[in-house]
């Protein structure tokens, strides 16, 4: 005979350390989301009760990381199949930027990439290039902390010869 207990599965765990110390303790399918974490215990040899050190991402990243992928596989599946899982998943899309200024939003890339988080990725990307879009040289410049290692005549020059590339910037 079965009990209630029996019938109720817990679902596997898989635990990351972060770069500040901080052990994650995260549900397998929100985990095998990270292409470092699926190729790190897709490893006969690994036990899954082994934590996982991720040196390269910090908690508050890898937080914002869970998030999104928690959410991202939640709504996919309805996404692929209907309209309007995939206007509910483009308005997650948009809140979940909302509020990000740029420079968080490269410390996500950064460590979205070294987790291969690849829908994420895609994601940050995007917001990134939709950022500098139609801007000018010296916006991109101050939106990333660039600084020009032309001097005044190189940019002169090479604005003279690529005209082109500076007509229609959006004001800075």
């Amino acid at each position: 005979m079965s009990t209630e207990d029996d019938t109720i599965q817990e679902k596997k765990k898989i635990s990351l350390k972060t770069s500040d110390d901080e052990v994650f303790d995260l549900e397998e399918d929100v985990a095998m989301e990270f292409g470092t974490v699926k190729a790190f215990f897709g490893d006969d040899g690994v036990s899954r009760d082994m934590v996982m050190p991720i040196p390269n991402v910090h908690s508050k990243e890898l937080t914002r990381i869970i998030d999104f992928c928690t959410k991202h596989l939640a709504l996919k599946p309805k996404a692929e199949h209907e309209e309007a899982g995939k206007k509910e998943l483009r308005k997650f899309y948009a809140e979940y930027l909302k509020d990000e200024s740029t420079e968080r939003i490269m410390e996500l890339i950064l460590a979205a990439d070294y987790l291969h988080v690849n829908d994420l990725l895609d994601l940050l990307n995007q917001s990134v290039a939709d950022r500098i879009k139609n801007k000018s040289v010296e916006y991109v410049r101050k939106l990333f902390g660039i600084e020009s290692d032309f001097t005044p005549e190189e940019e002169a020059a090479l604005r003279e010869e690529y005209a082109w590339a500076f007509e229609g910037v959006d004001e800075d």
